[in-house]
């Protein structure tokens, strides 16, 4: 998969950031540890304080303690990290209307999570202007260099 593939699939999960930010490998369904470990770590503190400020409108992720992540995650038998994500999209399912819970999200593999956000984040885009889109294209490029 190329950067601009990449890119483009990462403006369509919703500006969440949420998958393979900068890395060119594959997405398949072969569970991998290092490979999931990095694309939820992919997830900076920035790109989530850009959804929460230029999509969701207040804190999902930020305004949560360590602890209670930790808990959360345990609870839910993932990492921090991918909680985080969960988090996000979870939120952003919910701006379009549908509800899902986190056990669900968390309980889906990285591919099927990538394709579910791909599917939100274009559903999302949708409702935009295309000024809009363009903003947030812009503040995501921004973040992803910082």
């Amino acid at each position: 998969m190329n950067r601009a593939k990449i890119v483009s699939i990462i403006l369509a999960v919703t500006l969440l950031s949420l998958c393979a930010v900068g890395t060119a490998r594959e997405l398949t369904l072969e569970k991998s540890e290092a490979y999931a470990a990095s694309v939820y770590d992919e997830l900076s503190p920035e790109l989530i304080k850009l959804y929460e400020r230029e999509i969701a409108g207040s804190p999902i992720v930020s305004d949560k303690s360590q602890a209670y992540l930790e808990r959360t995650a345990a609870r839910l038998s993932i990492s921090v990290s991918k909680l985080k994500a969960v988090m996000l999209l979870q939120d952003l399912s919910a701006q379009l209307g549908e509800d899902i819970s986190l056990s669900t999200l968390a309980a889906m593999n990285d591919f099927e999570i990538v394709m579910y956000a791909k599917n939100k984040g274009e559903k999302y885009l949708g409702t935009l202007s295309p000024e809009r889109v363009e903003e947030l294209k812009t503040l995501l490029l921004a973040a992803l260099k910082n």
